[in-house]
C-alpha cells in the first residue's frame, strides 16, 4: 500500500514540475534534493524516499497537503489519496 501512495505522489510531482517548466536540475535544486535523487524518483525508484519527503516536494511546488483521519463506517478503514486538479493561471486565462 505504501508503494502505491509513493508512486501517486511522484506522479503529482512529475505533473507539477512539467506544468511549471523546470528542468531536472532546477526542480532538484528548488526541492533541496540531489539531481540524482530527483531522477531516480521520477523513474519510480522509491527506495529510501519517505512519503513525508515527497509531500515536502509537493509543498515546494505549490501544493497544500491535508491528511484526514476520520471514523469509518466499515469494520476496517481504508487509505486513499485524492488529487484535486486546479488549472494553472495560463490555462484559466489563455491570454496571459
Amino acid at each position: 500500500m505504501t508503494k502505491s501512495i509513493k508512486l501517486k505522489l511522484i506522479e503529482c510531482i512529475k505533473d507539477m514540475v512539467a506544468q511549471i517548466g523546470w528542468t531536472q536540475t532546477e526542480a532538484a535544486h528548488n526541492m533541496n534534493i540531489s539531481r540524482s535523487l530527483f531522477c531516480k524518483m521520477m523513474g519510480g525508484q522509491i527506495k529510501g524516499v519517505s512519503e513525508w519527503r515527497l509531500m515536502e516536494c509537493l509543498a515546494v511546488l505549490g501544493s497544500d497537503i491535508k491528511i484526514l483521519i476520520i471514523p469509518t463506517q466499515c469494520s476496517q478503514g481504508k487509505i486513499e489519496m485524492e488529487r484535486i486538479y486546479v488549472p494553472s493561471k495560463k490555462e484559466q486565462h489563455p491570454t496571459l
